[in-house]
């Protein structure tokens, strides 16, 4: 009998320490049928990196491009035979003067029309021109065109067949400068040009 009892005690006991076990031990991770199929994905995040101004060829580049937008490049004076000093002076100064804006009346600086840039331009050298085309294509002395120099006067008509109505200044290899009209201000023009060698009447020198 006391052994049936201690055996009894000893079984209750037993189960008792295996309930106690079971009880801290951790719960199974149940994984599905879709998680065991599905691929695992691992994202990685890039953060772009910034390039410092100037550090790369290509933005060194796009500055020069942008810097040289609008740049206008002036045209250097011609190197006729016989070209004098004072001529020279002329055309230099009539070069420089590219881009100021065309005026009805206008005798300079800020603006011109066309025979008041001629006339400021050689005013300036300390010589006086007349005030018209109609003028100074009597004055001066008349020069050969295949002996312009920079610095003369070129004298044309605004239609072909007309009287003179237009002037310029000479500045070598076949260009010249004059104080055109409203839309283009003062600019270089190509005397072997259809248009202007259709119109072209005479070359004057006043120096």
């Amino acid at each position: 009998m006391k052994i049936r009892l201690f055996a009894l005690l000893t079984a209750i006991a037993l189960l008792l320490t295996l309930s106690a076990c079971s009880g801290d031990s951790p719960e199974a991770t149940v994984i599905t049928k879709d998680q065991v199929n599905k691929p695992t994905v691992t994202t990685t995040t890039t953060t772009p990196t910034t390039v410092a101004s100037g550090s790369s060829d290509a933005a060194q580049n796009d500055q020069t491009s942008a810097s040289q937008t609008g740049t206008t490049t002036l045209p250097s004076i011609g190197t006729e035979e016989g070209n004098s000093e004072t001529g020279d002076t002329i055309a230099q100064f009539a070069v420089s003067l590219i881009g100021t804006p065309f005026k009805n009346g206008g005798n300079g600086p800020d603006a011109f029309d066309n025979p008041g840039f001629v006339m400021y331009c050689y005013k300036k050298s300390g010589y006086t021109v007349p005030r018209k085309a109609t003028q100074i294509i009597n004055y001066g002395l008349d020069v050969n065109p295949e002996e312009i120099q920079p610095g003369d006067i070129l004298v044309f008509c605004n239609e072909i067949g007309e009287d003179a109505g237009f002037v310029g200044i000479y500045i070598g290899n076949n260009q010249f400068v004059a104080s055109t009209n409203p839309n283009s201000g003062t600019k270089v023009h190509k005397l072997d040009a259809s248009y202007w060698s259709q119109r072209f009447l005479s070359a004057r020198r006043f120096q």
